[in-house]
């Protein structure tokens, strides 16, 4: 694997527009997988894109700060206090506490799930493809940083290094 070096400078959210843009700005270095596609969300976040299942379902890689206030999550601790909580509906599995490792010299909380996709959405021949997702939850010094594996899983297994990579080699400015 010949990851590539991004550096990426994240755009503010677009509920934080009325505040100071460079006081919303916040940057992150991590590797790119070889192979791997990458795309910044107006949202401020990093996507990278990686192969697709025989139901063209790929698997993905988040990355993502959350500032303190922010609407989904306010703190990092709320992040954690949610990702404990029982499931919002009575039919999705619990969320998967998993053992904490230290992502860029810091400590981080581990919790995976999983999950479905529906393809194609709107059609009468829909199939379900079944998804694993595991997320790292990395405190920073104001916020947290949020990066998340999501694969088909068929493909979970041959695709984690990536993840693995991107664990590695992430490199948060706050």
């Amino acid at each position: 694997m010949k990851p590539l070096l991004i550096a990426l400078l994240l755009a503010p959210s677009a509920w934080a527009a009325t505040t100071s843009a460079a006081k919303n700005m916040n940057t992150f270095e991590c590797l790119s997988p070889a192979g791997w596609s990458r795309r910044p969300n107006a949202d401020g976040s990093l996507v990278l894109i990686g192969p697709a299942d025989i139901h063209d379902v790929s698997a993905l890689i988040t990355v993502r700060y959350y500032p303190p206030g922010h609407p989904d999550f306010p703190s990092f601790e709320a992040f954690l206090a949610r990702q404990a909580a029982p499931p919002v509906f009575k039919s999705s599995p619990p969320t998967e506490t998993l053992p904490g490792a230290v992502v860029a010299g810091r400590k981080a909380r581990f919790f995976a799930r999983n999950a479905s996709e529906f393809v194609p959405p709107r059609s009468l021949n829909t199939k379900e493809v079944l998804m694993r997702e595991e997320f790292a939850a990395v405190p920073a010094s104001k916020g947290f940083y949020l990066l998340t594996y999501y694969a088909p899983k068929s493909l979970h297994q041959k695709n984690r290094r990536a993840f693995e990579a991107v664990l590695k080699s992430f490199k948060p400015k706050l």
